[in-house]
């Protein structure tokens, strides 16, 4: 990638691969970037305002634009729910506390892999999601280890946590979940975008990346791009949230 960015220090870096060199050069790199990324996210409170960053009074605006989303690009096939012989199977992906899989995914899905790296937030998730109208199935993985599951998913749900990735497991993690989904499944991608290039965030270990950043990911995966949505109404300051309808293809 030659997209150029800076940290949050202030370090300007002359590309993305610049950057990643410097960070993830080897294995013992990449296990440290993992773990501080989890080292962060264990001293946050389990809560949607403590996975939010604080914007926790954001979560109803940002449901609702998913909910739109979701309807928009996947709604002929989640009118189903509740029929006999129909069961509907989505992935949460970096679930937190499962803000999503309880605000949304429960409504529209059979059955829900709530999938998440810290272990408090999964606990938290575990307890908030009984009878949530969906069977919820709780799994303590990092995105980077999830495996293939074929013929699983109908949508893979993949927000607010695609950052702590780097490029390479981004692009294998997004092959996992294409190889996961059902025929005519689909996977949503929402996330920050940064107005241009990236921005290394050295305290968390994750990156914002541009939206022709992503999309090159995407396209490197496999994957195209069926439509993306900005949501609106967010706070002044906060980066553009941008969905991603992909399904397996090329452009």
């Amino acid at each position: 990638m030659q997209s150029q960015g800076q940290d949050t220090e202030g370090k300007r870096y002359k590309s993305a691969d610049d950057m990643w060199r410097q960070e993830v050069s080897t294995p013992f790199d990449k296990g440290c970037w993992y773990q501080k990324g989890i080292d962060y996210w264990d001293k946050i409170e389990a809560s949607v305002d403590g996975v939010l960053g604080g914007f926790g009074t954001i979560s109803p605006n940002d449901l609702k634009h998913s909910q739109s989303f979701l309807l928009e690009v996947f709604g002929d096939k989640l009118k189903g729910k509740g029929e006999e012989g129909v069961e509907l199977v989505a992935a949460d992906c970096g679930a937190g506390v499962g803000r999503i899989t309880k605000g949304l995914l429960s409504k529209f899905f059979t059955e829900v892999d709530v999938i998440e790296p810290v272990q408090h937030f999964l606990s938290k998730a575990e307890e908030s999601l009984t009878d949530c109208g969906a069977k919820v199935n709780c799994l303590l993985q990092g995105l980077q280890e999830v495996e293939v599951r074929p013929d699983r998913y109908d949508v893979v749900w993949i927000q607010w946590c695609i950052g702590h990735l780097t490029d390479d497991d981004c692009v294998e993690f997004l092959k996992t979940c294409s190889k996961s989904l059902k025929k005519g499944g689909m996977i949503v991608v929402k996330e920050n975008n940064a107005r241009k290039g990236f921005v290394l965030d050295k305290e968390d270990s994750s990156v914002t990346r541009s939206d022709s950043y992503l999309v090159q990911l995407f396209q490197k995966a496999g994957l195209k791009v069926v439509t993306s949505s900005i949501e609106n109404d967010l706070p002044v300051g906060l980066f553009v949230v941008r969905a991603y309808a992909l399904v397996p293809g090329t452009v």
